[in-house]
């Protein structure tokens, strides 16, 4: 789901543009193509990823790498400022200010996810004063006020990466996360229908129990047990809308032993019982 605060002020055939705004809060995670500052002004709110929580206080700064899905909960009076930041013609940055690999990395997530900058840290009152100026420049909107929205981008990118906040991380070390991945979860889809334990599946994959967990979590945002039942569920719903077995023996061919679990699992995943999905 991609979200856009406002509308853009800058020319869209800028090398990027930048938009200024207040943070929309939603109940639901979201992800955004573009890469996202955010200025707590005020109160306390948790960021949560698949793969770190946050937890932000008055004053801190945050940044969101494009397409992470993330969730802004534990809201205690919180108030955000956010520039978002679109590279929405990556060939026209110049080697000079914004290097195509750092595009690359942030746009395609090979890079920091998210990163919390606090007061009192090495760069939060440079990275305050890129936001501020170019806030305000975005609103009064002085000659030339491009140029300085810009150049305080290029600034805070700049004390994102020299401050290591933002790390780009090693494509081939990632590719062998996904082959690993995508052998546990062949291994996962063939045998799903059994009983099927997380042991199981390091066993048979030659991966650590912690490291399929590990794999799951970062690159899937859920958890083997989720997998799992997710492919259970949905073998269960073809099998109760393409045939006329009990729901006990659907339950048993879909790899659940527990009548009981398999209906509240069902109910919970669908938002209707076995018998309720059948008659649908």
């Amino acid at each position: 789901m991609s979200i856009e605060l406002l509308n853009a002020t800058s020319a869209s055939s800028s090398a990027f543009r930048v938009v200024c705004g207040e943070m929309i809060f939603t109940e639901k995670s979201i992800s955004h193509h573009e890469a996202l500052f955010g200025c707590l002004k005020s109160g306390s709110v948790t960021l949560e990823t698949a793969e770190s929580e946050l937890k932000l206080r008055e004053g801190d700064i945050y940044f969101v790498s494009p397409n992470t899905r993330y969730k802004l909960t534990n809201k205690q009076n919180a108030a955000i400022d956010v520039i978002t930041v679109n590279f929405t013609n990556p060939a026209a940055v110049t080697q000079d200010y914004l290097p195509q690999s750092i595009i690359r990395a942030m746009v395609n997530g090979n890079c920091t996810n998210v990163a919390r900058i606090k007061s009192g840290d090495a760069a939060h009152d440079r990275l305050l004063d890129c936001i501020n100026i170019a806030t305000r420049a975005e609103s009064e909107k002085p000659e030339f006020f491009q140029l300085l929205v810009y150049g305080k981008m290029y600034e805070a990118f700049y004390e994102l990466f020299a401050n290591k906040y933002v790390r780009v991380i090693d494509v081939e070390s990632k590719s062998k996360k996904y082959r690993a991945l995508q052998r546990v979860t062949n291994y996962i889809d063939e045998h799903y229908i059994d009983g099927l334990s997380l042991d199981d599946v390091a066993s048979s994959t030659g991966i650590s129990r912690y490291y399929v967990s590990h794999l799951f979590k970062e690159l899937m945002d859920t958890t083997f047990v989720g997998y799992v039942n997710e492919l259970r569920l949905n073998r269960a719903a073809m099998l109760l809308m393409t045939s006329d077995s009990p729901i006990i023996e659907i339950a048993a061919m879909s790899g659940f032993n527990n009548l009981s679990n398999f209906n509240r699992a069902f109910k919970l995943y669908f938002g209707k019982t076995p018998s309720a999905y059948r008659k649908a």
